[in-house]
């Protein structure tokens, strides 16, 4: 029986909600193409969404023992702001290819977990999947959409992203996809509470 909110979602909630599983998405897809074109769109999301996300946080985010009221969204963006821009374009790039490419594979690059780019494509697609539910579900009057969005965040996703965030806590040498992996935990885990 889908759980019911005891107190209806802001249209302000919704929309930051939607705007962070696509953030999610979209960079645990990688770039579209692995043209110059394609890295140079992926790079601007990476590094210009999480600060349009600070700026969506919504007023009624959760206060919740061991919730984090901003998502973690800080600590990505300090992350991010450690680099200049020539260091984001050579590094975020490279540690992506290195740890969800293809070749990230163990052996081919030393610490690398093959697991992880399996993971972080099925990890973009349930979030895109994600997205179609809440989009029904907050805007489409489908409200048992809404409810299988809570339940697939509590039963799926929140614990992929746990495991995934572990893992790149390991591996991740700029810190940027562990820290996402934890923003992205907060907002799960949070819905899942929500819906």
């Amino acid at each position: 029986m889908p759980m019911i909110p005891l107190e209806p979602i802001s249209l302000e909630t919704k929309l930051f909600f939607l705007s962070a599983v696509e953030f999610g998405s979209r960079l645990f897809r990688g770039p579209v193409a692995p043209d110059r074109q394609g890295m140079a769109e992926w790079l601007e999301l990476v590094t210009l969404a999480p600060a349009e996300l600070v700026n969506m946080l919504p007023d009624d985010r959760p206060v919740l023992p061991g919730m984090e009221p901003d998502f973690a969204l800080p600590a990505l963006l300090a992350r991010l702001t450690e680099m200049d821009d020539a260091t984001q374009a050579s590094q975020l790039p490279e540690a992506f290819a290195r740890l969800f490419g293809p070749g990230a594979a163990p052996g081919a690059v030393p610490g690398a977990d093959g697991a992880m780019p399996l993971m972080a494509h099925q990890l973009a697609l349930d979030l895109e999947y994600l997205i179609a539910l809440l989009a029904k579900g907050f805007l489409g009057g489908a409200p048992d959409m809404a409810a299988q969005a809570g339940a697939m965040c509590r039963d799926v996703l929140a614990p992929r992203l746990a495991d995934l965030e572990g893992r790149l806590a390991a591996g991740d040498h700029t810190g940027v996809f562990a820290t996402a992996a934890a923003v992205m935990l907060h907002v799960v885990r949070d819905l899942g509470q929500k819906l």
